[in-house]
């Protein structure tokens, strides 16, 4: 069995060794895979939508650990929650909105069970103290029933776009990646072709790769997510438009 981890902890410190500490103390048989521990601090939508990328891609039975907490040592719950393939466990803030959109949930509960709490928990490192030994726990089998009560979650509505028709569609950026690149929620197929528009700029075409425009041209592309992606060839496309997350895209569809 797996556990994935996901924090905003980054690697410069303690606390994502300590955690794996916790979660072996408990489970010794278990393995760890990290997603990543770069999240930018506290952003919670930038959590989700890593974890939307990468779940799917994991064996049966994963348990997910998600850390992204703005709230710890406050009155929010954590919450997990199963699905057909997977368990997830995190804040209740909405870091599980991308995932909820597209899984059915087969039953969800707040984590409330001080029996698999460590014995000491501090105000300020839940990752630590509840999230490694829950998940711990969950891995040798005890039952999320075991773990609180049943949590009243709330289903998020539908996150990206469907571009299937020809027609004129809204977007916005919901994800810029380390090299800059523009990720929208605009879900498309390969093969579309449209004009592209964000702030003054248009791209007249939708490519296939990065090389189909010349070095320092922007380019828009569906990427191996399947998201209308706008980048800039051998440059940075944040910093050559300007744009942060949440810029509206808007896309003119000429094929399917």
């Amino acid at each position: 069995m797996v556990i994935a981890l996901l924090t905003d902890f980054g690697n410069k410190d303690w606390f994502v060794g300590t955690m794996k500490a916790v979660i072996m103390g408990i489970n010794p048989n278990i393995s760890i895979i990290d997603i990543t521990h770069e999240i930018t601090p506290q952003d919670v939508r930038q959590a989700g939508f890593v974890l939307w990328n990468a779940y799917k891609y994991f064996p049966e039975k994963t348990i997910f650990v998600c850390v992204v907490d703005p709230g710890v040592g406050s009155e929010r719950k954590i919450i997990a929650v199963e699905t057909p393939k997977y368990i997830f466990i995190a804040p209740d803030c909405g870091l599980l909105d991308f995932v909820l959109s597209e899984v059915k949930v087969l039953r969800a509960v707040y984590v409330e069970n001080k029996n698999y709490f460590l014995e000491k928990i501090s105000s300020t490192f839940h990752g630590r103290d509840i999230f490694s030994p829950v998940s711990a726990y969950i891995s040798r089998g005890v039952d999320l029933s075991e773990l609180g009560s049943e949590a009243n979650l709330k289903i998020p509505e539908k996150i990206f776009v469907e571009v299937s028709n020809f027609e004129n569609y809204e977007g916005e950026i919901i994800y810029i990646d380390r090299f800059g690149n523009l990720i929208t929620n605009l879900k498309a197929s390969e093969g579309i072709d449209g004009e592209i528009r964000i702030k003054d700029l248009i791209i007249e075409k939708i490519s296939r790769t990065y090389s189909d425009v010349k070095s320092g041209q922007a380019v828009a592309l569906v990427d191996s997510s399947g998201l209308i992606e706008i980048g800039v060839r051998n440059g940075n496309a944040k910093e050559v438009f300007r744009v942060k997350e949440g810029e509206k895209v808007f896309l003119k569809v000429r094929k399917i």
